[in-house]
């Protein structure tokens, strides 16, 4: 893990007032520990994504299979999910790339593949509803048209959040990889931040009361949370917490503010974390 305090930088592009009954909940300061994975299920292929509606109600469990296509399958509850019983699915106008994205107040988020653009795709009327183009964000070297795997929404008790790799146009044109706190409506930015993390150096992240947290790899059984950065201080730190990959293939890691738990793919294996706070 390699970073930088003086990479830091931030950019104020408008701050809301956001009023407290708008918080999904109330923040547990500093994230302690994280538990051992414990099997949810085992469904699909060795790459994908799993998920809650971050500000929805009920149980449902959102699903994408792979790292490309354009299927997201609904399940109504936690026992059906296990059961791989779909009760509902979309197809989705745009394919998406990637797994890193996130359904928050009924609408899915992601990438659209071979593309720089992210979008808000409405799920009870089934259209986009809302699209931007992240002009600075750097492709995919393998993939001419694909943003890195870096590229990742993030859901948290501020709301939404996108983290991706692009070009810095001051200074050295140095890559960077940025932290956007986002408008969920219109995908307009609040604020913006650059963080330490360089690509290809860390294998997955997440965000847990304003605080970016990242795995130094996805590989190994055996890993460690090395790198945090607060939105909130603006600090950088190593916090050394012990992360499993259970199945040495962790595609995706997300945070959920409703249950407070991370959720997991591993190779196929739907996994979740308890996490522990400080206070």
């Amino acid at each position: 893990m390699i970073w930088n305090v003086q990479d830091l930088k931030v950019e104020r592009l408008h701050t809301p007032t956001i009023k407290k009954s708008s918080l999904l909940s109330v923040c547990k300061d500093t994230v302690a520990s994280i538990s051992e994975p414990v099997q949810q299920s085992s469904y699909g292929l060795s790459d994908g994504t799993w998920m809650r509606d971050a500000r929805g109600h009920g149980n449902v469990i959102y699903l994408t299979n792979g790292h490309y296509g354009n299927n997201l399958l609904e399940f109504r509850d936690m026992d059906t999910f296990k059961l791989g019983q779909a009760s509902n699915s979309y197809k989705l106008p745009y394919s998406f790339t990637g797994t890193g994205h996130v359904v928050f107040n009924g609408a899915f988020y992601y990438n659209r593949a071979f593309s720089r653009d992210v979008i808000r795709y409405d799920l009870r009327h089934r259209y986009v509803a809302a699209w931007t183009t992240l002009h600075d964000a750097l492709l995919e070297e393998q993939w001419e048209w694909r943003i890195c795997d870096e590229d990742s929404f993030a859901v948290d008790e501020s709301g939404l959040w996108l983290l991706y790799p692009a070009l810095d146009t001051e200074g050295f044109h140095q890559e960077v990889i940025l932290l956007i706190h986002l408008h969920p409506r219109d995908l307009q930015p609040i604020r913006t931040f650059r963080t330490g993390l360089r690509r290809g150096r860390y294998g997955n992240s997440f965000l847990v009361c304003g605080v970016l947290y990242a795995v130094d790899t996805m590989e190994r059984r055996y890993a460690n949370v090395t790198y945090a950065f607060d939105t909130h201080t603006l600090t950088h730190t190593v916090p050394s917490l012990a992360f499993t990959n259970m199945h040495a293939h962790t595609s995706q890691v997300a945070y959920c503010p409703l249950d407070k738990k991370l959720y997991a793919w591993d190779d196929g294996h739907q996994m979740m974390y308890d996490i522990i706070f400080a206070y």
